[in-house]
């Protein structure tokens, strides 16, 4: 017999899941009570302690700021001794000379000994070789941007600077001291100075404070410049971002304080102290952390026993919490597994359309180069060219949206001539126009600046996407390209220009509704015509995005059926005042100077070197015959292998022979069987001087973000991309091939 439950039963077993969180949630509150009235008894000893920690502290800031100071001056007064001295001026300005080289090293190491970290360094502007200590010397690049204190000290120094950095060739961490040397006319002719190594003295500091308090040094914009950590040093870390005190942090609080200023602060992890050091142009904070041995008084054993149930109270409430977040976690492991299958997607995907894009690009260009051409064989490969390019771009636009979704699209600054890229912005679609019945026309004065600094590739990025966007839903009418550059600054240190760019076309127009749309992802006006249009619908998403990381703004005027007007403008560097000119602007507008351009670009000027010997891998014959054809043009001798494992063998047959068989190795990346960072790995394991100092240099097609850092870390000395640029190659044959 089946005896149905009574209702109150079913009713209770439903409640009681229910009642028991609720006494849960009770016993909970009781004890949070509790701790409360605890704490505040605690908080008003911590008191009392934290202002016996203010005084210590403020005193060490004090105290350690007079020996910093008193340090530096000391090495200062020794690096100006010898930048004025007469015989190392002549031995700068004529560094080849024997006897007055040894001499005027006799003097540099008599110097040296009177430093305390008996440190010393020198560089003449005539060899631009870098002497530091009893280190082998190397020619220092004063073009490398980690050296930008080579030119800082030399033009724009009159006495000394300072700088810390870290130096990749020394391996060193300092606080350097610079001095120009000057010849008797007053032209700089050379630097040289010392170095402090901040770090050890802090850890110094630091070890007779055991763990009681720490000690920071940071400079003006923030970076942290002396540490008991030297990685917070190397990487330049963020004080604020190190040490959140909240509100507007210690590096805005230090930039309000006088010199040899001082003030106490309390924060959530312990007192800290905030001073100058003015002879730098530095900050310091001492830290003192609270800690249970600051309370070893009769309240010890009540503050133990509170700790115990912050536990057990902590223990129940994560808990019930981790029973709430399990679904939550199951769906955070299910997005990032389809992150990580997207990634592995999107590279596949670029290696995929890159890789016959470069046999596309690659033998046109290649063809092209050939004197016998007809015009009409001739204006066939120009379109082939360009539609290669076009197609590249789809496939950009996809990777940079995929950058964006991961927050890793970032900007590479440079300094860039104007004239060119607009020569190319105006060529790309003037070829693109093809024979639509659309005039094209470009608005831009004489006065417009010769040269800016910005990343240019980013901003001919947004020219293409905004004139691109003007001509697919432009049928027949007038494209109309205007450039202005005016000053962005608000006060006379901002020297920054904004860039404007307005693009109207007499199209389709925007409707009101869509126009709300129009910057998102994928989107594409939603009309008749527009099933027609190519592309992918990222363009203005990531034109917007570019924009705004230039710390800019785009804004779009339409009216459905009458057109559309795009205004952008965004921040670029300020060079010098130097314009293009009446003749450049003019040769812009007529369209002739992607003419001259062109012509130019053939006669690139290539190496002969038929003495030189070069391996090309890659798993696919055509990319062989395009890297062939291009390697030939400098007349080298180029070997071709198909696999990883093949290339490993010659270089080992060549290693134990103990005779260099190559002069560099192009090296593929995504083949079968054996990957090309297997194989260069593999070549760099050889038992060979040669197999591990051979250049190497990575052809790939996959050029996701971060697949660059990859290939420095396993023994790659460059990296390409395909389909292949000339000129970047051409740059890497002399650095890397031609030595």
């Amino acid at each position: 017999m089946i005896h149905n439950k009574p209702k109150a039963l079913i009713s209770y077993q439903k409640q009681a899941p229910v009642m028991s969180r609720f006494i849960i949630f009770s016993v909970i509150l009781f004890f949070v009570i509790l701790i409360t009235g605890s704490i505040a008894f605690i908080l008003s000893m911590r008191q009392i302690i934290r202002s016996n920690k203010g005084i210590e502290l403020s005193q060490l800031v004090e105290i350690e700021r007079v020996k910093l100071e008193t340090s530096v001056n000391n090495e200062v007064v020794i690096v100006l001794q010898m930048s004025n001295s007469p015989l190392i001026a002549r031995y700068f300005a004529n560094p080849n000379a024997p006897e007055l080289r040894q001499m005027a090293l006799e003097e540099i190491m008599s110097y040296r000994r009177s430093f305390a970290s008996e440190i010393i360094f020198w560089i003449s502007d005539v060899d631009k070789m870098f002497y530091y200590n009893d280190v082998d010397p190397y020619l220092m690049d004063p073009y490398n941007p980690d050296n930008y204190w080579y030119n800082m000290t030399l033009y724009d120094t009159e006495i000394y600077n300072f700088n810390i950095n870290y130096n990749p060739d020394l391996n060193v961490t300092n606080l350097w001291i610079n001095a120009p040397v000057f010849d008797p006319y007053g032209k700089p002719i050379g630097m040289l100075g010392t170095g402090i190594d901040i770090t050890t003295y802090l850890e110094m500091v630091n070890q007779n404070l055991a763990d009681r308090a720490s000690i920071f040094l940071f400079n003006a914009a923030g970076e942290i410049t002396g540490a008991r950590d030297p990685e917070m040093v190397e990487e330049k870390r963020n004080i604020d971002d190190e040490l959140w005190i909240g509100g507007e942090g210690i590096l805005s609080l230090a930039k309000t304080f006088a010199p040899y200023e001082t003030q106490i602060l309390d924060t959530p992890f312990g007192r800290i102290a905030i001073g100058t050091v003015p002879l730098l142009e530095w900050f310091s904070v001492a830290i003192m952390p609270d800690s249970l041995a600051d309370y070893n008084t009769a309240m010890t054993a009540f503050f133990i026993v509170v700790l115990v149930v912050i536990m057990v109270v902590f223990i129940i409430f994560n808990v019930f919490i981790f029973g709430l977040l399990q679904p939550l976690r199951k769906s955070m492991i299910e997005a990032e597994e389809a992150n990580r299958a997207k990634t592995a997607f999107l590279a596949n995907m670029s290696h995929e359309l890159r890789t016959p894009l470069n046999v596309v690009i690659g033998l046109t260009d290649l063809i092209m180069e050939e004197n016998n051409l007809t015009n009409g064989i001739t204006e066939n490969l120009h379109k082939i060219g360009k539609a290669g390019t076009t197609l590249l771009g789809i496939v950009n636009d996809i990777l940079d949206f995929s950058k964006v979704e991961s927050g890793k699209l970032t900007l590479t600054p440079t300094e860039y001539q104007t004239p060119s890229l607009l020569n190319d912005v105006i060529t790309l679609i003037v070829t693109r126009l093809g024979e639509k019945p659309i005039t094209f026309s470009l608005n831009i004065s004489d006065d417009f600046p010769r040269k800016l600094f910005g990343d240019d590739l980013r901003v001919k990025q947004i020219f293409n996407n905004l004139l691109s966007n003007a001509l697919k839903y432009t049928q027949e009418g007038k494209i109309e390209l205007t450039v202005n550059c005016c000053s962005a600054g608000t006060d006379e240190r901002d020297t920054d220009l904004w860039m404007e760019i307005i693009v109207s076309d007499t199209g389709i127009g925007i409707s009101k509704e869509n126009m709300e749309k129009l910057f998102s992802d994928y989107y594409q006006v939603e009309n008749n015509a527009s099933r027609r249009i190519e592309g992918t619908g990222l363009g203005l998403s990531i034109t917007r995005l570019l924009v705004e990381l230039m710390d800019g703004s785009i804004s779009v005027e339409s009216e459905l059926g009458k057109g559309s007007v795009f205004l952008t403008r965004f921040r670029q560097g300020f060079v010098d005042t130097n314009t293009i000119g009446h003749e450049t602007a003019e040769k812009l507008r007529r369209f002739r100077y992607a003419e001259e351009k062109l012509t130019g670009s053939k006669k690139l000027v290539r190496l002969d070197l038929s003495h030189t010997k070069v391996l090309v891998v890659d798993d696919m014959q055509t990319n062989l015959d395009v890297a062939a054809g291009l390697l030939s043009k400098y007349k080298m001798q180029v070997d071709c292998v198909l696999s990883g494992q093949e290339a490993v063998e010659k270089i080992r047959r060549g290693a134990a022979k103990g005779e260099p068989v190559y002069n560099a190795i192009f090296m593929d990346h995504m083949m079968p069987g054996m990957d090309g960072i297997e194989a260069t790995v593999a070549i760099r394991a050889l038992d060979s001087e040669y197999a591990k100092t051979i250049p190497i240099i990575a052809l790939t097609a996959n050029a996701i973000q971060g697949t660059e850092n990859v290939f420095y870390a396993n023994g790659f000395q460059a990296f390409l991309t395909k389909p292949i640029d000339l000129m970047q190659l051409d740059s890497l044959i002399r650095k890397w091939v031609a030595i």
